[in-house]
């Protein structure tokens, strides 16, 4: 989300919530913590919006936090357990406390319900598939949130919102709560417009939008060989601490499907030094699916980056497609991308750009999600 927040996020939005203590894991530290490090920078971008939008955190339980001790009738299979305090919940609440932004807890809500007295509707399988909430812990989600909401509303009956309310709101952003913590100041996340910005050559590619109007699909698109596509990338990653030799991932959206497609080379050809990498964009799948082909690229604020079709071809055809653009946060090995799929593998978010849906649990099963039927 931190890279890709411009492709989530409106930026007019008037109130965000944050729920990523399940799948941020777990970091034991009390100071320097990772995933504390993360969510600031997170938290100061969502709050550098222009509409500079109202942020609070949603924080559920982490995994095997809503099941029951080894041993314990309802956990047969002894299954993982985690305890009340196995969370980086409570590490992340000085995030709240330093930018002063509102956090609700699903965990502290229903806790001593669930774990301690065992009320029904409030018990762990009551409110969770596997280790996710489910649509009874949505509910009980909704209800914090409203409930916050309308406590808000009654403080400004009893307190009406004032000039120094107006004047706190309006205040800039503190510096970094940990020194230099933060994200760089370019779209790390490019695609449709704001990856045309990038391209300075363009000979032989056509932006075409292959889908419609509700659902576009658009892209630099070249059906011959030796047509070229040129792009500027700004891959500095000094502003977030990243030593000045250390390697940058960059990832190229591009398409592959059954038919039609051809072969590209990718090298950077000014201002910076990579290994080509050669995409054969036909696969034998009978589907058509956008993936990446990682660069591993020195940093530099004027970075030009090539794309060329080969005349090599296992199709018998040379269409290349190439929709969009992903820096890494910050340079070195292990950055977000790799867990959204990686380096020739399937974009990771088909859900999120509407390609799939989610993954959705009912009594009668579960719906949506990898390998399951698309809208």
């Amino acid at each position: 989300m931190i890279m890709c927040l411009e492709l989530s996020v409106d930026r007019d939005v008037d109130l965000v919530f944050m729920e990523y203590t399940l799948n941020d894991g777990i970091d034991p530290m009390l100071f320097n913590n990772r995933i504390v490090m993360d969510m600031e920078r997170l938290v100061r971008r969502v709050m550098d919006l222009p509409s500079q939008p109202a942020v609070v955190f949603m924080h559920v339980p982490t995994f095997g936090m809503a099941n029951y001790p080894k041993g314990h009738e309802k956990n047969p299979e002894n299954g993982t357990y985690t305890r009340f305090y196995e969370t980086t919940e409570d590490a992340q609440t000085a995030i709240s406390q330093y930018y002063d932004v509102q956090y609700l807890s699903l965990r502290t809500a229903m806790y001593r319900l669930a774990a301690h007295k065992g009320v029904e509707g409030f018990r762990w399988e009551d409110a969770f598939v596997d280790h996710h909430p489910g649509d009874h812990g949505h509910k009980i989600m909704a209800d914090l949130a409203v409930n916050l909401i309308q406590r808000v509303a009654l403080g400004l009956l009893m307190e009406p919102y004032s000039a120094a309310d107006a004047e706190a709101a309006n205040e800039p952003l503190p510096p970094p709560m940990y020194a230099g913590n933060t994200a760089p100041s370019s779209p790390m996340c490019l695609v449709g417009d704001a990856f045309r910005q990038l391209v300075i050559l363009s000979e032989g590619f056509e932006y075409i939008n292959e889908g419609t109007a509700i659902k576009p699909k658009p892209g630099y698109v070249a059906t011959q060989p030796g047509s070229r596509l040129q792009l500027r990338v700004d891959t500095d990653r000094s502003a977030v601490g990243s030593p000045p030799d250390a390697m940058v991932h960059v990832y190229l959206h591009h398409l592959r499907s059954y038919e039609h497609m051809g072969t590209a080379t990718i090298t950077c050809i000014s201002g910076c030094s990579c290994s080509a990498v050669e995409v054969n964009a036909h696969i034998t799948e009978k589907v058509s699916q956008v993936y990446m082909a990682r660069l591993v690229i020195s940093q530099s604020k004027d970075c030009i980056v090539e794309v060329k079709v080969a005349s090599s071809t296992s199709s018998g055809e040379h269409k290349f497609k190439v929709s969009g653009l992903v820096v890494a946060e910050k340079a070195g090995v292990g950055d977000a991308m790799e867990r959204l799929g990686g380096d020739n593998q399937p974009f990771g978010l088909r859900q999120h750009n509407g390609d799939a849906t989610q993954v959705v649990w009912t009594k009668e099963g579960r719906t949506g999600g990898h390998g399951q039927p698309e809208r």
